[in-house]
């Protein structure tokens, strides 16, 4: 791990010490066209020409007035889009701004300090964005996700308003976003033939129970694979968070509560060091390594996010059901306890039909959560003073 940082540290200093000029590093790369695709080089570049495939440019400046019919990648300090995209828009540099006249048919990906979209522009897919500061005022199709310190939503999103919409700063919005702590059915709504005495029968029409086995065997699915590849990596991984689960149930529970709050508030503010410190460099003129820093640190910490994220969704309702079947097996068959896969099918078929309980099965996914976390930092703590012993 230490050689892995020393490299990237390494890396980033190399990448702040290239040249801006780019004549200098690369002298035989000029600005020209291949096929339908056109490649600009310049240190002011203004495209004013109808591009029929995708348009990559390099430069101080960069301002897109002519119609692309394919997709846009542009590194620049200042970027400005005036005219319709067919296809995406990769923007990394120190700001971006899209007039009223851009229409970008799919996505924007965004990475650098300001990202300014006014009234009237539109993009068809969804933003994802990593920078300080970001003004949403027009259309987004889709959704708005990423890593900002400063989000001002004024536009619409899908077809929510925005005004519908959380502003500040924050890590990802996306309408209609999974539950990661567990999943519920909705009730199902009341047929009118079915209100006889009172009211009080219900009718599931085979619609909603199809809706409810689909919704059923597909987190089945997701979580037996899981776990059989838990098991098949470390095999006495559950058990060992199990049994620490078994044996100290409320200090996993409270450790749980610490590793929560340390792993995702210690995220957000690594990401607002992270953006003040790219911020710094850009504004000293060290894009290169602002965005050596900002690809590398972003891609760590969004890497720990995303391990965080399904080992809480995932890996600590593993623990749970490995506990709840061993402890229920011990009762039946010592053997069938002792097995690597049968208390895990027996705890995950019971976790799965217990969360489907409106209310019930949200407490109980949020302390399968604590529990797992918990279990996994005191073995993760138990180890070290092992190792230092």
């Amino acid at each position: 791990m230490k050689r892995l940082l020393v490299f990237a540290c390494a890396a980033a200093l190399l990448a702040g010490c290239v040249p801006e000029d780019l004549s200098s590093l690369l002298p035989t790369v000029q600005s020209g066209s291949l096929g339908k695709d056109v490649f600009l080089f310049e240190d002011a570049i203004v495209s004013n020409d109808v591009v029929e495939g995708d348009l990559f440019a390099w430069g101080t400046t960069v301002e897109i007035n002519g119609r692309v019919d394919g997709s846009i990648y542009v590194y620049g300090r200042e970027v400005m889009l005036n005219a319709p995209v067919g296809g995406s828009v990769t923007v990394i540099g120190r700001e971006i701004e899209l007039s009223e006249s851009a229409h970008v048919g799919q996505g924007l990906l965004f990475a650098g300090v300001l990202l300014q979209m006014k009234e009237g522009a539109s993009v068809g897919g969804g933003v994802t964005a990593a920078g300080y500061q970001v003004l949403l005022d027009g259309s987004i199709g889709e959704y708005v996700r990423g890593a900002m310190l400063r989000l001002r939503l004024d536009g619409t999103v899908g077809s929510s308003p925005a005004g519908r919409l959380p502003a500040g700063p924050g890590l990802a919005f996306q309408p209609h976003a999974p539950l990661l702590v567990g999943f519920r059915v909705a009730d199902p709504p009341q047929h009118p033939s079915a209100q006889g005495a009172g009211g009080a029968a219900r009718q599931l029409n085979t619609d909603d129970l199809k809706a409810r086995a689909l919704a059923f065997a597909r987190e089945f699915i997701t979580f037996f694979v899981f776990g059989l590849l838990t098991v098949g990596l470390r095999p006495t991984l559950l058990a060992v968070l199990a049994d620490r689960v078994r044996a100290a149930p409320w200090s996993s529970l409270g450790f749980g509560v610490f590793a929560l709050v340390v792993g995702y508030f210690g995220s957000a503010l690594a990401a607002v060091v992270l953006g003040f410190v790219v911020y710094w460099l850009f504004s000293f003129g060290l894009d290169v390594l602002a965005v050596a820093l900002l690809g590398v640190g972003g891609g760590i910490l969004a890497l720990w996010l995303v391990l965080l994220t399904l080992f809480g969704a995932y890996g600590a309702k593993l623990v749970l059901a490995a506990w709840v079947g061993r402890l229920i097996l011990r009762r039946i068959s010592a053997r069938a306890a002792e097995n690597r896969y049968w208390p895990l099918v027996l705890g995950g078929v019971i976790y799965l039909l217990v969360v489907q309980i409106p209310y019930v099965g949200l407490l109980v996914a949020l302390v399968a959560t604590l529990l797992g976390l918990g279990a996994a930092w005191l073995v993760w703590r138990d180890l070290r003073v092992a190792r230092a012993a």
